[in-house]
């Protein structure tokens, strides 16, 4: 079973890009999750930046073609809605998943003022899955 997983989880390179597309679309992480996670499964950071650049190639691609198939889908847009976490201080410091949870919180809020180059990014920002 280790064997398997190692196959498609033990280099960067090999995992399934869908699922890194599921992060992407989640409102609450975006692509930034990925710049964030990546380094540290991946010290090699030419590597890193270059899986980033695929998934938003790929994400591109994707949005892309539905926006060809849907005209009118591209033009709508939601209200941005952020999830709140006020409890950061409460998260358990000894659990490494919380703790890394935590961090990227940390680096979001930082990171408040966003460039918008393009409509994926814009519609990326504005998106909200319950309004959907």
């Amino acid at each position: 079973m280790k064997k398997k997983f190692d196959k498609y989880w033990l280099k960067l390179q090999d995992m399934n890009k869908i699922l890194l597309i599921a992060v992407v679309l989640d409102p609450r992480y975006k692509l930034l999750y990925l710049d964030f996670f990546f380094p540290k499964l991946q010290k090699d950071k030419d590597l890193v930046a270059g899986m980033v650049k695929e998934v938003q190639k790929i994400f591109l691609k994707l949005y892309n073609e539905y926006a060809e198939a849907d005209p009118f889908a591209a033009q709508a847009s939601v209200d941005a809605t952020r999830p709140k976490v006020d409890n950061l201080a409460e998260i358990d410091e000894e659990d490494s998943h919380a703790a890394n949870m935590k961090q990227f919180m940390m680096l979001r809020k930082e990171k408040d003022v966003i460039e918008i180059k393009d409509e994926m990014d814009k519609l990326q920002f504005e998106f909200d899955c319950l309004e959907f």
